[in-house]
C-alpha cells in the first residue's frame, strides 16, 4: 500500500509514491514509441527477442529439451514476434560475441 510506481521500458523508475499513503495517485508519461524502438534496435538487452531465439551466446540451434508448447515452436522455427522483420541486431556479432558452436547437451570440452 502506498508504494506504487511506474517503470519505463528499460527498467528505470519514472514515478513512484513518495508519501506512503495508500490513496496517493502516481502518474507519469509512458512512451510506447520508445518501447517499439527498443524492441527493434536493442540487441543483448532485447529480452523478449532473446527468449524466442534462445540467446546469442548459449548453444547453436538453441536448447532442444522443450517441455512447453512455445518451446516446441522455438525449436521448429515457428516462433516469431510481431515486429520480427524490423529487428536490426539478430545476433551478438556487433557486440563482440561470436556465433555459438556448441550444440545443446554437448560438453564445453567437446566443442573446443
Amino acid at each position: 500500500m502506498g508504494e506504487a510506481m511506474i517503470v519505463n521500458f528499460d527498467g528505470t523508475i519514472l514515478a513512484h509514491g513518495t508519501t506512503g499513503r495508500p490513496d496517493e495517485i502516481v502518474t507519469a508519461e509512458v512512451r510506447p514509441d520508445l518501447v517499439r524502438e527498443a524492441r527493434i534496435h536493442w540487441a543483448v538487452e532485447n529480452n523478449i527477442y532473446q527468449l524466442g531465439h534462445r540467446g546469442y551466446v548459449a548453444v547453436a540451434g538453441g536448447a532442444t529439451d522443450c517441455p512447453y508448447t512455445y518451446m516446441h515452436d522455438l525449436v521448429a522455427g515457428r516462433w516469431r514476434l510481431p515486429w520480427e522483420d524490423a529487428v536490426v541486431h539478430e545476433n551478438g556479432r556487433a557486440f563482440g560475441f561470436p556465433p555459438p558452436t556448441r550444440r545443446y547437451g554437448q560438453s564445453l570440452k567437446a566443442a573446443e
